[in-house]
């Protein structure tokens, strides 16, 4: 009997302990979520602007100072497909896997998990301006744009599916 009421008090602790962990820990939404969830998140980040939905995007974004943050969604209350940060007029600040500044944005705003992440990718392709990187949770796709850097998070299962888009756009006429 003692061990059963002995058992049954570590499993509570447990719980206890991995329902204040998740009530604590810094929440982050990424390709996969619910928009629901990436509108909410965006919310509890003083870096990020207020996210509106855009129909002719199909997704949400906003621009808070010089940083310009979206997501692409399968419907208005979908799943997010991929999310994109552009950062203007900062020339020391490029998203490269060895740039500190945008991996610490990174940091900043998702957490140390995909900065490091981002940061330890493994770089497969250029395709136009489009760099294409393989993380072990997330692929990654940056660029030089005018006057800024582009940075985009897309699940690694479609990494595959966007160099095949992007290298069909480089020979025939795609809608961006």
């Amino acid at each position: 009997m003692y061990k059963i009421y002995s058992h049954n008090n570590l499993i509570s602790a447990t719980l206890s302990a991995i329902g204040i962990i998740l009530a604590v820990a810094p929440a982050n939404a990424l390709p996969g979520q619910n928009i629901s969830t990436v509108v909410q998140w965006a919310k509890t980040k003083s870096q990020l602007p207020t996210l509106r939905y855009n129909s002719e995007a199909h997704g949400y974004d906003g621009t808070k100072g010089k940083l310009y943050f979206y997501t692409d969604v399968t419907s208005q209350n979908g799943t997010v497909t991929k999310e994109g940060i552009t950062v203007s007029g900062d020339n020391r600040l490029k998203f490269t896997t060895k740039n500190a500044r945008a991996v610490k944005l990174l940091q900043n705003i998702y957490n140390s998990d995909i900065a490091t992440d981002f940061q330890k990718s493994r770089y497969v392709i250029k395709i136009g301006r489009d760099q294409y990187y393989r993380g072990q949770k997330f692929a990654y796709i940056t660029a030089e744009v005018q006057g800024g850097s582009s940075f985009q998070i897309i699940p690694l299962r479609n990494l595959q599916e966007f160099i095949d888009n992007a290298k069909y756009c480089q020979t025939n006429q795609c809608d961006l």
